[in-house]
C-alpha cells in the first residue's frame, strides 16, 4: 500500500478540522465529536481523529484535571 503525501493546504484543512472536532469534545463530549466526524464521511479524518485522540487528548484531560493520570 502506498501512503500519499497531503498537500500543505490540505494539511491545513486537515488540522483545523481536526481542532474543530476536539474543541467540540470538550464542549459537547467525545461521542458529538465522533460523530460529526463520521458525518464528514471521510475515512482519514476519522482515522486522524482516533490518532489525535489517542496521542494527545489523554495529556490534555489531565492537565485540564478531568480524567485522573493512569498510574
Amino acid at each position: 500500500m502506498t501512503t500519499q503525501k497531503l498537500s500543505d493546504d490540505a494539511h491545513k484543512e486537515l488540522e483545523s478540522k481536526l481542532q474543530h472536532l476536539v474543541d467540540l469534545a470538550f464542549q459537547e463530549g467525545l461521542l458529538a465529536a465522533i460523530e460529526a466526524a463520521r458525518k464528514q464521511n471521510d475515512p482519514y479524518l476519522l482515522d486522524a481523529l482516533h490518532d489525535m485522540l489517542v496521542d494527545r487528548l489523554y495529556d490534555e484531560l489531565i492537565t485540564r484535571h478531568t480524567l485522573e493520570e493512569l498510574k
